[in-house]
């Protein structure tokens, strides 16, 4: 299909006559302020336009009250990204940051070297108390809150700890996630607000930046009784007096992309253009993001090829296996390629942008990183969509040759197929993920010393309040039928027949039981980076071989001896040393020779007649003996005899594969795999992990193929 051209307007915001320091305040910032000022409320949403300083009005409570802040973000890349920023904020302002730290496993293992601390949770605890500024990721924050960070008794300090040092939570680019981790935070909101409730004074507050806010989220904190508040941008395309310019003006055009004819495909096909825009514009800088590592991997090997002659256009990486230092050296590059690492909130300087897309939220988020710094003369991206959606922009954009960026937008959401927000999940399984939260503070308690009565009785209290407000969110009203004790007899259930199941819903993005160490290939700049990836991409993506544990971690330890006695490279970049215990228990070793042209098809086999046991279709189960037969690989033995050890959480349909992805609206990321029973006559589909609690709570409910009883 041809191509659409279309010029995007720029965007100017609308100032607020209050000023810090140097910088002027936004209209959307100060009403953020004004919002975390009123006594009304607890939870505020800015939802304001990418590149307008959602982050400054944010950290606004720090800037004019002194308020103490843990701030979690998605990706350990925006992490770094806004703990460099902060310096900048001082200077800009006129002011002295307190204490400012980031925290994620790598940190803690670091601070612990160099502080001399052999546990964990003190690290933790130190982090917490010396910062009023934190930086880590909701993950970290989920498990603390949650009573599983640290050990009997031990659990229960460090929310304590965390309630007492931070006036407020800050929840960056929360758009990114999805329904378990909606729910994980709304739990983790409700436990807050009940344990101040009588004490509004010390009420804390929750500030989510977010892009495209859940309209699910909204409904479940009115369920409970949160008051919320949203702030929006006030935006003009055109110049004018109070208003400041926060995207230029971008040239855009649309092509289709699809299995046959892939962004890589796109690329090859376009690398006279690509040099031509650089040649013509100098000083030019670009990235393309992309959805899969492996595409990525292949484009940089193609794009280092392509300018070998020009040696001044310089390429870099940025992927889940690129290293921190190649990622961090990435953003200097004149071609920056990546996935997902980089295009979530991370700000970087460009004006050429190539990407690809399947849904609304990850178009906007990666359009986004274009046109955020002046001083370019032009700033051009393509945007690669598939040819369906390719055709519904055409009509709408057949009678204009410009748009405000905001109606593109709107524009960017009709278009795109509306993806299962599965709703279902928060009765089904939200539930017992508060469930959990009752019964592991219920544990504590017991605990505790017998002659703390007063303890004793300040707990059994808060129990009892929170849970009527878990019956708030996810009960149906009906107080006959309180959802939440048939949530607490299904833990129990769980407990002694599927632990797996709540394994998984205790942590914050899911289990990784196919992790394994990758040691990557090797090149004339670098002897391979040590990473850790799934299994399954590794086998579609790549061709390895698998390798001992033992030679695994003497190369660990190899490279953490040598990054001890040369701490910085010739960059000037820090290194990091690599974490040990990270790769102590990884499913196999492999060393990977090279990664594939062309994107293989995986297979499974489970020794089960999937017939006979038609029961168990379209729920949850845990599943034992599950082995691989495509693609066909020289250690396959080795590799199977790994995996048919494991009992991993999954759902398996007798709905084709294809048509399981129409049917239930999954997005083209959602992850589901082809496997044949032990009679091998047909192919079913099987999803595993975090993604198999999703679709069991929409398939749990319709019938399979052959009308098998259901198990209710």
């Amino acid at each position: 299909m041809k191509p659409i051209s279309i010029r995007i307007l720029p965007v100017y915001s609308e100032q607020h006559q209050d000023k810090i320091g140097d910088m002027q305040l936004h209209k959307h910032q100060v009403e953020t302020w004004e919002a975390f000022q009123d006594p009304a409320i607890d939870v505020i949403f800015n939802v304001a336009m990418t590149g307008d300083g959602k982050s400054a009005a944010g950290y606004l409570p720090i800037f004019k009250d002194g308020k103490h802040v843990i701030a979690m973000y998605p990706t350990n890349e925006l992490i770094r990204d806004q703990l460099q920023a902060l310096p900048s904020y001082e200077q800009r302002l006129g002011i002295r940051l307190p204490r400012h730290q980031s925290m994620d496993s790598a940190k803690i293992s670091e601070l612990m070297d160099q502080n001399e601390i052999s546990n964990r949770l003190e690290q933790v605890r130190s982090l917490i108390r010396h910062n009023p500024i934190l930086l880590t990721n909701p993950d970290l924050v989920h498990l603390i809150m949650s009573y599983q960070y640290g050990w009997g008794s031990k659990r229960k300090e460090l929310p304590f700890e965390l309630t007492l040092q931070y006036h407020y939570l800050l929840f960056d680019e929360f758009h990114t996630f999805d329904v378990p981790q909606i729910i994980s935070v709304t739990n983790m909101l409700g436990y807050l607000a009940t344990s101040f409730e009588h004490d509004p004074d010390q009420r804390r507050k929750f500030v989510f930046l977010s892009a495209t806010p859940s309209k699910f989220f909204d409904t479940l904190l009115e369920r409970g009784g949160l008051r919320a508040r949203r702030v929006y941008g006030s935006y003009s395309s055109r110049s004018q007096q109070n208003y400041r310019c926060i995207l230029q003006r971008c040239e855009l055009e649309l092509h289709e992309v699809s299995p046959e004819q892939s962004i890589e495909l796109w690329v090859e096909e376009h690398l006279d253009e690509i040099r031509g825009f650089f040649n013509t514009h100098k000083g030019s800088k670009g990235a393309i993001l992309v959805n899969s590592v492996a595409a990525a991997k292949r484009l940089v090997a193609l794009l280092k090829e392509y300018f070998r002659d020009q040696p001044e256009i310089t390429i870099g990486e940025n992927t889940g296996l690129t290293s921190r230092q190649e990622r961090l050296a990435s953003f200097d590059k004149t071609i920056l390629v990546g996935t997902s690492t980089v295009d979530i909130g991370v700000d970087f300087k460009i004006n050429l942008l190539i990407f690809e897309s399947y849904s609304p939220g990850s178009f906007i988020q990666r359009f986004g990183r274009l046109g955020r710094h002046e001083g370019y003369p032009i700033y051009r991206a393509y945007g690669l969509v598939p040819r369906f959606v390719l055709e519904r922009f055409a009509k709408p954009l057949a009678e204009t040759t410009e748009i405000e960026r905001k109606s593109f937008n709107d524009l960017v959401y009709e278009v795109f197929p509306t993806e299962n927000e599965f709703r279902r999940y928060a009765s089904r399984w939200g539930v017992v993920q508060a469930a959990q939260v009752l019964i592991d503070l219920q544990a504590l308690q017991k605990k505790s010393k017998q002659e703390d009565r007063a303890l004793q009785e300040e707990n059994t209290a808060l129990v009892k309040a929170l849970f009527l407000r878990y019956e708030q969110f996810y009960g149906n009203g009906d107080p006959t039928c309180p959802i939440m004790e048939k949530a607490l007899r299904k833990y129990w259930r769980l407990k002694s027949t599927m632990p797996e199941v709540l394994a998984e819903l205790a942590s914050f993005r899911g289990q990784s039981p196919l992790s394994c160490g990758v040691w990557e290939k090797a090149d004339d700049t670098t002897d391979g980076h040590l990473q850790t990836y799934g299994l399954f991409f590794l086998l579609t993506n790549t061709d390895f071989i698998v390798i001992d544990k033992d030679e695994f971690m003497q190369e660990v330890r190899r490279r953490n001896a040598l990054e001890t006695d040369q701490e910085e490279t010739t960059q000037g970049i820090k290194q990091y040393r690599l974490q040990e215990k990270a790769f102590e228990r990884q499913l196999l070793y492999v060393r990977i020779k090279e990664f594939i042209a062309e994107r293989q098809s995986l297979r499974l086999r489970v020794d089960q007649d999937f017939a006979q046991v038609g029961q168990f279709l379209h729920q949850v189960m845990v599943l034992e003996g599950i082995t691989v037969i495509d693609p066909t690989h020289q250690q396959r033995d080795v590799i199977n005899d790994a995996l048919k050890k494991l009992s991993l959480v999954c759902i398996i349909s007798d709905i084709p594969f294809l048509e399981l992805k129409r049917m239930m609206r999954l997005g083209p990321l959602f992850q589901v795999h082809r496997i044949r029973d032990r009679i091998g006559a047909r192919d079913y589909s099987i999803v595993f992990g975090q993604d198999a609690l999703l679709l069991d709570s929409e398939l749990f409910f319709r019938k399979t193929n052959d009308d098998h009883a259901m198990m209710l």
